[in-house]
């Protein structure tokens, strides 16, 4: 059995992983860390979790573990991790400290990088995309939750190099900001939908900007530290009055004609026995990927302009967190992929 810890496992990404987890049949879940609940059982933060078991502070929360899943904000990871890499643990982190190269982090997330040498040795954890990558990886970075949508829905198109220009709409649920964030009270968010940090200003559009670069460059499966990023993609995202589920929307100008058939014929090869991607003639929604770690993508033709609408939904907590991170898990250590994770969404 591998003995998994989590860090921040009162928040909703730390929660989403203990339900994973508690039914995977390869692991034993060995500590749980929260500032907020240390010395409190789970059940003080979850209450649908019948278990007296306590929350601790981080050094026991990973005295037994040999993997440790970073649940934190931005910014603690990169000060924890490189002791806890010392000490032999694997790490997977659902923060942003390793996403990017650190004078890029610090430029975005205005914080100094404590620990740049770890990124180069980093694997960036979009499964179906790097998978070769993380075999036996250290540390990986686990993507944001928009960049793991808007990156299967156009990745397909970056390694053909038909990706022109790119603009991407996101909706995502409230979930996606976190539960001590401000701004997500019932009654500013409940029957109303709003855009935030558009034109370039989420943290977000810098990653896709990235990952989509690396695709273009290198192709699939191979190493993930490549090109500095294309700048031809703008990213608008919105606040959806729901719990979770992103909905993402990418309008592609093409670098040449193509048809409809032809679309479909590259988005079925690229993710030919990939058993997280659901491609379909039907549009995407976001109760069909409900707790689910599958991205469900499609694709249409406009035939008046030529341009290229491709529709993606994931669980930003499945999918675009604690899903991803516990499929990279999976991966890691060599256990079939789909263990503990679900395909299918909860409906109604």
């Amino acid at each position: 059995m591998l003995r998994a810890a989590i860090l921040g496992a009162s928040g909703y990404g730390g929660s989403e992983l203990i339900r994973i987890l508690a039914r995977h049949p390869q692991v034993e879940l060995v500590g749980y860390s929260s500032r907020a609940y240390a010395g409190k059982p789970l059940s003080a933060a979850w209450p649908q979790i019948d278990a007296e078991t306590p929350f601790s502070q981080v050094e026991d929360a990973v005295a037994a573990a040999q993997l440790v899943f970073m649940a934190l904000p931005n910014g603690v990871s990169m000060e924890l991790s490189p002791r806890l890499l010392a000490e032999g643990r694997r790490v997977i982190d659902l923060s942003a400290d390793f996403r990017l190269p650190p004078d890029v982090y610090e430029q975005w997330y205005r914080t100094t990088h404590s620990s740049p040498e770890w990124y180069e040795r980093s694997r960036y954890g979009l499964t179906e995309i790097f998978r070769e990558d993380i075999r036996g990886a250290e540390l990986v970075a686990n993507p944001g939750c928009y960049v793991s949508a808007a990156s299967l829905a156009l990745a397909p198109l970056a390694v053909a190099g038909l990706d022109a220009q790119i603009d991407v709409s996101g909706m995502s649920g409230v979930s996606g900001a976190g539960r001590d964030a401000g701004g997500t009270a019932f009654a500013e968010v409940n029957e109303n939908l709003r855009p935030y940090k558009p034109a370039g200003e989420h943290r977000h559009t810098v990653e896709m900007e990235y990952n989509l670069a690396r695709i273009r460059a290198q192709g699939r499966r191979v190493r993930t530290h490549g090109p500095q990023r294309d700048k031809n993609l703008t990213f608008a995202p919105h606040l959806l009055p729901m719990t979770r589920g992103i909905l993402i929307t990418a309008f592609v100008t093409l670098s040449r004609e193509v048809k409809p058939a032809e679309i479909r014929e590259l988005y079925r090869d690229f993710y030919d026995g990939e058993p997280f991607v659901r491609l379909t003639a039907d549009l995407p929604q976001t109760k069909g990927v409900f707790g689910a770690n599958t991205t469900w993508i499609s694709t249409r033709l406009d035939g008046r302009n030529g341009r290229l609408v491709v529709f993606a939904a994931i669980d930003n907590l499945v999918k675009g967190a604690s899903g991803q991170a516990v499929q990279n898990m999976n991966v890691m250590y060599g256990f079939e992929e789909t263990l503990a994770l679900e395909s299918g969404g909860l409906w109604p």
